[in-house]
């Protein structure tokens, strides 16, 4: 430190709220950029608790929720921080990409930038046919997901299709159709209808919580989406893992679940 005073700044920022230590908003935005993560926003918190008139306190409500939501995963501890943002601030406007990113908790298909899925048959785990998928453009509002196809090691077709928002719905566009793939909050139960190669589609949340284990590993907290063309006599079961996206894709029937696809892999380029 360069002096005394900034020496006792940054105890008071470290210790937050050590005796004599008054809460401030620019103690919050220091403890994030260095990482400290969970004394962050203790520090917004407080300071939004103590200072509720000031212009910056509902800017410390956002930014713990987002902390919360985007770097901790911990959805549950950010609703009660909008709830509070939107009954005590209703004039402030948060921009709609932070909106949807806090409240799209936990995100059950991540487009970021560099995101790359690799799924295979479940017969053969890959070895008889192979998916690469790669997020290749990111913008705030969309994501060009490119997806190439391989039977053994010869590369046999590519295809690109568009994800994005539109409100809480994630749609996946293709040959200039929407399909309304994900329909936010996901709660077991919930129902909705769109449109697809396959015609008309209804589309159900058949159960949350689910534990799935593929080949890239074993996850929880997982969600089973029900694909079925109106009036078919099957269905597809899509499974999703937060912060990871699809993992798992099977053909079900009265009586009957059959595995098609998994993941093998899947990574985020920093």
């Amino acid at each position: 430190m360069t002096n005394k005073g900034e020496a006792l700044r940054y105890f008071c920022v470290l210790l937050l709220a050590a005796a004599g230590c008054a809460a401030r908003y620019e103690d919050g935005v220091v403890l994030e950029r260095q990482g400290r993560l969970l004394q962050a926003v203790d520090r917004y918190k407080a300071f939004a608790a103590k200072n509720p008139s000031a212009p910056e306190a509902p800017k410390a409500l956002m930014a713990a929720a987002q902390i919360y939501s985007l770097k901790l995963g911990l959805c549950a501890e950010s609703k009660p921080l909008l709830e509070r943002l939107a009954r005590n601030y209703p004039a402030f406007k948060m921009p709609e990409d932070v909106f949807r990113q806090i409240f799209v908790c936990p995100d059950y298909f991540p487009a970021g930038p560099g995101t790359r899925w690799v799924y295979g048959d479940s017969q053969t785990l890959g070895q008889n046919a192979r998916q690469v998928v790669e997020v290749t453009e990111h913008s705030v509002k969309a994501s060009v997901i490119k997806s190439e196809f391989f039977a053994g090691s010869e590369k046999v077709s590519s295809q690109r299709k568009n994800y994005g928002f539109k409100n809480m719905n994630f749609i996946e566009t293709q040959g200039g159709k929407d399909t309304l793939i994900l329909d936010y909050p996901l709660e077991q139960g919930k129902t909705w209808r769109s449109r697809g190669p396959e015609g008309r589609l209804e589309f159900r949340v058949e159960k949350t919580g689910l534990k799935v284990k593929v080949k890239a590993g074993e996850f929880q907290d997982c969600v089973m989406v029900r694909r079925r063309a109106n009036g078919g006599p099957s269905w597809i079961n899509e499974y999703y893992a937060p912060w990871t996206g699809k993992i798992l894709t099977s053909i079900a029937g009265p009586g009957f679940e059959n595995r098609v696809t998994e993941l093998l892999s899947y990574e985020e380029k920093k």
